[in-house]
């Protein structure tokens, strides 16, 4: 029988915060490929689901702001995701449950093509669409609760069926912040001032960073504990998911990538929330734990663009099959823990704000190509970003970058190596 896979997707989760969720740290990630260089396609909600649906970039998919839902539908984008290859090509079941993109609360009774199980929640208020129907539940922590609910009666079921594709996406720890009474004080006055907390010194910052006005501290300190108190919650539910698929025999046939959307910058170099090209905005939690995948901190650079043709590769599909993706499959090197033929660099872009970024060994190149300015950053000296290299020849930085934004397909992935 094939492998199950279930992809877990948080909402605004700092990289940091992972090793802060004790159970999911020691049942997953412990027991698992934890990549240290996990990075969003662009760390804004909508236009990064989009990505990981498609494994497009966003100069591909061409969803730029984040009411995604509208364009991704009006382009098409919908009729060839990772559940519609899978349903198409495989006998593999499928399952959606929690939040998808933005915007659906224009089109309530909108099910996605490619998911036989429907589960999503609808805008913020506590609407979720089941199969199409609607239903009010009250309360954001109402649905999500429902959707969880309705994912582990989902795995039970599959329990002694084919395999399932099942993805899994809560809105924790997006804000407001309402952790239960369980978990509501679990880090009341924690700290929170990392050396990039209001940048002092920004004349090596972009033109239009470098009078920003300092962030409320107190407010940051406030937001980063509502953060890790949702995250608490977060963390029983992931222990309760995992319980099921042991409780079914599930678990060792099952493939589970954690990931979110994008991280959070909380006051780093002045700036707050995220779609900003520092890492604390564009680099996410990442974690794959699997059949055949021995437990490992890695520091290959990954995207959330290659869940897809992993999830294909899995499923026994060629995930170029009809259309070359931009993704790569992780799953052989997962397997066999050989990177030596993985990609040396990697983009992030926002093409909403005009601006791309390059990863390549420990540096860091931040092209704003609408505003004609750039940094450049040593990761090894300089992991806060504190310091841009001024002055450094940076032309061979910016044509790498540049062809990789324009690129798709093959092409985009051969100019990775």
């Amino acid at each position: 029988m094939s492998d199950n896979v279930l992809w877990i997707i948080t909402d605004d989760q700092p990289r940091a915060t992972l090793e802060r969720m004790p159970r999911t740290w020691s049942r997953l990630v412990q027991r698992g490929v934890r990549f240290d260089r996990g990075y969003a396609a662009m760390p804004w909600c909508g236009p990064a689901r989009a990505s990981m649906l498609t494994s497009r970039y966003p100069h591909h998919h061409g969803c730029s702001t984040n009411q995604t839902h509208a364009p991704f539908v009006q382009r098409g984008l919908d009729q060839d995701t990772v559940a519609t290859r899978l349903r198409a090509g495989t006998d593999y079941d499928t399952g959606y449950f929690g939040k998808y993109m933005n915007g659906l609360s224009r089109d309530p009774a909108y099910v996605a093509p490619g998911w036989r199980r429907w589960v999503t929640t609808v805008g913020s208020g506590g609407r979720v669409n089941v199969d199409g129907e609607n239903r009010e539940l009250g309360s954001q922590r109402a649905a999500d609760r429902f959707a969880l609910d309705r994912l582990t009666n989902y795995l039970e079921r599959q329990a002694d069926s084919g395999p399932w594709f099942a993805v899994w996406s809560t809105s924790t720890p997006h804000d407001p912040y309402t952790p239960s009474r369980r978990h509501r004080d679990d880090f009341d006055g924690v700290r929170w001032d990392p050396p990039s907390l209001n940048e002092r010194d920004m004349s090596d910052k972009p033109s239009w960073l470098r009078d920003l006005p300092p962030q409320d501290r107190a407010r940051m300190r406030e937001v980063h504990e509502g953060k890790l108190e949702e995250l608490q919650d977060l963390d029983d539910q992931v222990a309760r998911v995992l319980d099921v698929l042991r409780e079914t025999g599930q678990h060792e046939r099952t493939w589970i990538f954690f990931v979110s959307d994008n991280g959070y910058l909380l006051g780093e170099h002045r700036l707050f929330r995220k779609e900003q090209p520092y890492e604390e905005s564009a680099g996410v939690p990442y974690v794959v734990r699997g059949p055949g995948a021995a437990p490992a901190v890695s520091d290959a650079l990954v995207s959330q663009v290659d869940l897809m043709p992993t999830t294909l590769e899995i499923a026994g599909l060629d995930p170029d099959a009809g259309r070359e993706l931009d993704g790569r499959s992780l799953l052989a090197p997962l397997t066999t823990g050989d990177w030596s033929g993985w990609r040396r660099r990697l983009l992030v872009e926002n093409t909403n704000l005009g601006w791309a970024m390059l990863r390549e060994g420990s540096h860091v190149f931040i092209d704003h190509h609408e505003r004609g300015e750039c940094e450049l950053y040593d990761l090894a000296t300089d992991p806060h970003q504190l310091d841009s290299l001024q002055g450094a020849d940076v032309a061979g930085w910016a044509g790498p970058l540049g062809r990789l934004r324009s690129a798709t397909g093959r092409a985009l992935r051969a100019l990775e190596i």
